[in-house]
């Protein structure tokens, strides 16, 4: 489709007819009245929404804060035990650039950003592993040998590849649909980032403009480009240089305002849906997030549902990973598995943590001497911490079992 344009009048009262294309009259538009640039919602960006940079921080060092150690099921119940070499890798240094706590921050920041975290298993002549180191999931490719279908799995790193066998690897996911390939919040949240992006962008350039729109400005007269040159800078100097001032106009000019204020786009408005998005895709409650409803007992259960929820299922697959990976097959077979504490994000307020081993220690589950090596206490002397007890009277379970409940040591 064309169009016919008039352009300027020349002095002999003539105008000068040009014809577009439309997509010639589309981009002008566009240039126009839709000026604005794709934001792409890559780590760089998402790095710098409040909403997203919170998220990450509290996941990664959530996951960070929760120590492994090894345990072994026997028949006379479940034991922790002493493999040297995994503990010093565990609990404290997996490598010599990193402690454990940091480690696990990084494997989890991967896989938050990028859909999986990987750890190199590195390994001597012998076997024996001696060195657990966090790899970068951007430089990852998988490949896949068609005569065997084994997988591999090459890093790029500093112009270095090196190549990974599935064993050699603790694979870890933010989400995933097929258990290959992951699903991180780049993925996941494209849109909420951008967006997000948008508006952080948008609030910049409008107080950075003296908190005032842009516009068009009409004149009942024919101006040359130099002339309009000069009004437009005009009024640039007056939206920058003198806020809060009074713009003059003649020439029979009218000032038209174009685009929406802060209150009819409901930025609030926007940026706290922005949250709630975030709060959805990781599953982190918004007053963690600094959002929503902040009052302590409600905070309280959803922090529980925190860990419940969000925290357990990323538990639950590392200590499978983990142990798997770690673990020898004959390891394995004779009971032995890795766990990590999860009680230790739980630990609260005095009050909070003072109930919870209230609870435990009155129904048996825990001994006091569990509940003292938590507060960093020793055992009580001659092993009288390391008694059970249940809420009848509040005796032991001995006695409960025995009939003698309520008539102590000597009955």
């Amino acid at each position: 489709m064309i169009l016919s344009k008039a352009i300027r009048p020349q002095p002999q009262n003539k105008a000068e007819v040009k014809e577009l294309d439309w997509k010639e009259v589309q981009s002008w538009f566009q240039r126009t009245f839709f000026a604005g640039e794709d934001l792409p919602s890559t780590q760089r960006t998402a790095e710098q929404e409040s909403p997203v940079a919170a998220a990450h921080r509290i996941l990664t060092n959530a996951m960070s804060v929760m120590p492994m150690a090894i345990f072994q099921k026997r028949e006379d119940g479940r034991h922790p035990v002493s493999m040297p070499e995994l503990d010093y890798l565990l609990k404290i240094r997996p490598n010599a650039r990193m402690g454990p706590a940091l480690c696990r921050k990084i494997l989890m920041g991967q896989a938050f950003w990028h859909g999986e975290g990987y750890l190199g298993i590195f390994r001597d002549r012998r076997g024996r592993i001696t060195d657990l180191i966090p790899l970068p999931t951007e430089g990852r490719t998988i490949r896949k040998d068609q005569s065997t279908g084994q997988l591999w799995y090459d890093f790029t790193v500093d112009g270095l590849t090196h190549t990974f066998a599935p064993s050699d690897l603790i694979i870890v996911f933010f989400d995933t649909y097929d258990g290959l390939h992951g699903k991180g919040i780049l993925a996941l949240a494209k849109a909420t980032i951008a967006a997000d992006a948008g508006a952080q962008k948008y609030a910049r350039k409008f107080y950075q403009n003296g908190a005032r729109m842009s516009g068009i400005v009409s004149v009942a007269t024919d101006l040359g480009q130099e002339g309009r040159d000069k009004i437009k800078e005009a009024f640039q100097r007056y939206a920058t240089e003198d806020e809060f001032k009074v713009a003059v106009l003649d020439r029979d000019m009218t000032y038209t305002p174009i685009g929406l204020n802060q209150q009819q786009a409901q930025f609030i408005e926007s940026r706290n849906f922005s949250v709630e998005e975030v709060s959805r895709f990781t599953g982190i409650p918004q007053y963690m997030l600094q959002s929503g409803k902040q009052a302590y007992s409600s905070n309280e259960q959803q922090q529980l549902d925190f860990v419940i929820s969000t925290l357990q299922p990323y538990v639950t697959q590392w200590e499978e990973e983990f142990q798997y990976k770690l673990l020898s097959e004959q390891q394995l077979k004779t009971g032995y598995y890795l766990r990590m504490n999860v009680a230790a994000r739980l630990r609260g307020d005095n009050e909070s943590r003072s109930r919870f081993y209230e609870k435990m220690i009155s129904t048996g589950v825990y001994c006091p001497d569990d509940c003292r090596a938590w507060e960093e206490k020793n055992p009580l002397p001659n092993g009288a911490g390391q008694r059970f007890f249940m809420t009848k009277n509040l005796d032991t379970i001995e006695h409960i079992i025995g009939g003698t409940a309520g008539g102590g040591e000597n009955s």
